[in-house]
């Protein structure tokens, strides 16, 4: 029996095997190393909660070495949770009658503090007000920060440093400004009923009607699903598993789409050949972890996602 199909047979049984992959492949050891919470942001709050792309040239500040490695003093995005789930994490703060829930004086409170405290990081002149360029700033270490942004920054890390130098960044923007130019393309595609290559303000009445409503169908079948006690309502515990769970769903989906070769929807011995080729020959494909290295973490990485595919939640 070869290395290669040794390897398959240990993936298939899971990462308690892990060992003998290095020991038969001859591979370096691993490094050491009652308001419904849920529905209460509205559908413009989203956008600034999950899209941190730089928008416009105008807005986009002067390029300069940033680091792939998160600020952890950026409270709102610690953890690399951000928005929504950094939202969660501090709701029990406001839940001033203990009750689990977030009365709509409470949630007014906890937006008024959490935007009080971003104003206090970013208004750098005290003057109360944000300049073009404090929000330029406030935008970039929003993305900086972010998980998406963290990712998306270590994809273009070429050398690996740590650091996106000015060529690094460009590449970065450029894929950024394709990814923009794409969004825009399908919106146009959807909702651009006239055909005249613009979204009028109907159309874009339409698109917004089309995002609540399915917005509001995803808060009601999680509300169907983490709603324990059965009262209607997901208290900040349930939007906090709803949350979680949504996080773990999203993190193994996207690790399917990737490593899933055959499109099956699972992961079998196809799919782990064709993993263990592109790990051999050091093929960014098999970079699981995305630091821009491929070694032993990432075979450790794969087979951890593998097993968390097999028991989705």
């Amino acid at each position: 029996m070869n290395s290669k199909v040794i390897a398959i047979a240990t993936l298939a049984v899971g990462a308690s095997a892990l060992g003998g992959i290095f020991l038969l492949k001859g591979g370096d050891a691993p490094a050491e190393e009652p308001v419904r919470l849920a529905s209460s942001v509205a559908q413009g709050d989203r956008a600034s909660y999950f899209e941190s792309d730089l928008s416009s040239e105008q807005d986009r500040p002067e390029r300069a070495e940033i680091s792939t490695e998160g600020r952890s003093g950026n409270r709102d995005v610690q953890g690399g949770r951000g928005g929504f789930g950094a939202m969660l994490d501090r709701a029990s703060e406001f839940d001033a009658d203990g009750d689990g829930i977030l009365s709509e004086e409470e949630r007014r409170a906890m937006m008024r503090a959490m935007r009080e405290e971003w104003m206090a990081r970013m208004d750098l002149d005290g003057d109360g007000e944000l300049s073009r360029e404090e929000r330029m700033a406030a935008r970039q270490s929003m993305f900086e920060n972010s998980e998406r942004g963290q990712e998306l920054m270590r994809q273009f890390d070429a050398d690996g440093n740590g650091v996106l130098d000015e060529e690094e960044q460009a590449a970065m923007e450029a894929y950024q400004q394709e990814q923009r130019e794409q969004r825009r393309a399908d919106e146009l595609a959807r909702y651009d009923a006239d055909g005249d290559g613009e979204l009028s303000r109907e159309e874009r009445r339409t698109q917004r009607d089309e995002q609540r409503q399915d917005w509001g169908d995803r808060m009601e079948e999680a509300r169907l699903e983490f709603d324990r006690d059965g009262d209607g309502v997901l208290s900040i515990e349930e939007s906090q598993e709803a949350y979680e769970v949504a996080m773990q769903r999203r993190e193994i989906d996207q690790f399917l789409s990737r490593y899933d070769s055959d499109g099956n929807g699972s992961m079998g011995n196809a799919d782990y050949s064709a993993f263990l080729s592109a790990y051999e020959r050091g093929d960014s494909h098999a970079d699981v972890n995305r630091d821009g290295v491929v070694n032993s973490q990432d075979l450790s990485a794969y087979t951890d996602m593998v097993t968390r595919s097999r028991n989705r939640p």
